[in-house]
């Protein structure tokens, strides 16, 4: 498979760099980042604590004066927005213990722990955070709240590729004392690889401003997928890979678009608006058959970033259990004809094109009946990958009045046809009797693959399925291979 490889980046716009003085008594990170991959968070302004009077919302509650947690700079020594702020120093070490800044008498406090981490020009390194053991935290890189960032560890540290700019950015923890140890952490990991050279950690406040992010810059999570739902829209089969993007900028991002090759097969997806620091998964729609072929040659997702002033390229890994996933989840039923109600087509055009520019076959999809009394007629052939195996009907939240073929059913559970040819045709009328929360769907009957497999032993399964059907999936079912696990 295609791991997380190295990505090529570039900036299309002047760099605005942000010339800031340097103190004579700064205190750094533990000597040059060098070659190193990680670089502890070792140096902390920590506030004086705040008394909490309601814990569910002490992470909401902003305890700082003015200027406020999103544009507090401390310096050691001093009184900042209506705290008093030390210097702690954990040489090397990304651990900060805050076991003394605990109420005497046992009630809840709220503690901040702020650094300053210096990079001589703009680049993106990986940021793991997080309260020690059960402490509850939140976070701010550049006054930007990273709590959606990234994904939740077993120890309920997080971890994600954030851009950090030219000059001095900033990064703050909220803390609330809880029973366990009290304490955060926080550390830097070289994305790719040498990208930490440069890179200092610094806990005094340096003179003049301070930068607030860096140049506009767009990233991506290093995983696309793909989503684990499928769609059917005539004769072909559909995968998405869901893309997590995120933007890095004083201002939000607009106009920004998405490029991603898979299989062979090119999807571009436009981005009206991107708020910086709040990821969001931009779902690429594919042919099954694309996927299919990307996860079997371990191709991964080729994908190009573009916004205004730069543009990033990578290759992304797919997940085949993910898409195996899909296949056995029910697969949603596309490419409805309504008529009556408010089911009619979307007027405006998501954004979904094929390499050639031109609107991609979902594009066009009606919108959910939101009422009783629409009528949609569907029809749509076997492919190959269904082929072989017997599907039932789907109808949960698409409540309807359903016919198959001209003859009323009872609706979510029947079956549609056994041992499916492929080419053999489907066809439903449904008039709805409530507002519809998803599309109608059909499930594989036969076709339950072992779950919690690994990455290899799930591209093995889905090798077993091909355009001309599926036979050899349906034997190792039969052989007791539904028993295999990781």
């Amino acid at each position: 498979m295609v791991g997380r490889t190295g990505w090529n980046q570039r900036s299309r716009g002047p760099l605005t760099a942000l010339v800031v003085g340097v103190v004579a008594a700064t205190t750094w990170g533990a000597g040059p980042a060098g070659a190193q991959e990680t670089l502890a968070v070792d140096r902390w302004l920590v506030s004086s604590a705040f008394p909490v009077g309601d814990e569910t919302e002490a992470l909401n509650t902003d305890f700082l004066g003015i200027p406020g947690e999103v544009a507090v700079l401390p310096d050691r020594g001093r009184t900042e927005a209506g705290a008093d702020w030390k210097l702690v120093r954990r040489d090397s070490v990304a651990a900060l213990d805050l076991e003394e800044w605990r109420s005497k008498d046992g009630e809840p406090v709220v503690v901040y722990a702020h650094a300053y981490l210096r990079a001589s020009s703009d680049r993106t390194v990986v940021l793991t955070w997080g309260g020690r053991e059960c402490t509850p935290i939140s976070a701010w890189l550049n006054g930007r709240s990273v709590d959606l960032l990234g994904t939740k560890a077993p120890d309920g540290s997080r971890s994600a590729p954030v851009r950090i700019g030219f000059g001095y950015n900033t990064l703050l923890i909220k803390a609330l004392a809880s029973d366990c140890a009290f304490g955060v952490t926080a550390s830097l990991e070289a994305s790719p690889p040498g990208t930490l050279e440069g890179v200092r950690v610094q806990a005094s406040r340096p003179y003049g401003d301070t930068r607030t992010g860096p140049d506009p810059w767009m990233l991506a999570e290093r995983s696309a997928g793909p989503e684990p739902v499928l769609g059917w829209k005539e004769d072909e089969l559909f995968g998405a890979a869901g893309v997590r993007v995120a933007a890095f900028a004083v201002t939000a991002l607009e106009g920004s678009k998405l490029e991603a090759k898979a299989g062979g097969e090119q999807v571009k997806r436009d981005l009206e608006w991107l708020t910086p620091a709040e990821p969001e998964t931009v779902l690429m729609p594919f042919s099954f058959k694309s996927l299919h072929r990307a996860i079997v040659r371990g191709e991964g997702l080729e994908l190009k970033l573009d916004w205004r002033d730069g543009e990033s390229t990578g290759v992304h890994w797919l997940d085949p259990e993910a898409l195996l996933a899909g296949f056995g989840a029910p697969i949603r039923l596309l490419g409805w004809d309504a008529t009556g109600g408010d089911a009619a087509p979307d007027t405006e055009p998501p954004g979904i094109y094929d390499e050639d520019d031109e609107p991609h076959p979902l594009a066009h999809l009606i919108q959910l009946p939101g009422d009783s009394g629409v009528t949609l007629v569907g029809e749509w052939k076997v492919p190959g990958w269904l082929s072989g195996f017997s599907l039932r009907l789907d109808a949960e939240g698409a409540p309807g009045e359903y016919r198959v073929a001209s003859l009323p059913v009872d609706g979510d559970g029947t079956v549609l046809c056994n041992a499916c040819r492929k080419g053999e045709t489907v066809q439903l009328v449904v008039r709805t009797t409530g507002p519809w929360t998803r599309f109608p769907g059909v499930v594989v009957m036969d076709g339950a693959a072992p779950q919690d497999l690994d990455a290899a032993a799930a591209g093995e399964w889905l090798s077993l399925i091909d355009e001309k059907g599926s036979r050899k999936f349906r034997e190792r079912l039969a052989g007791g291979g539904a028993s295999e696990g990781r």
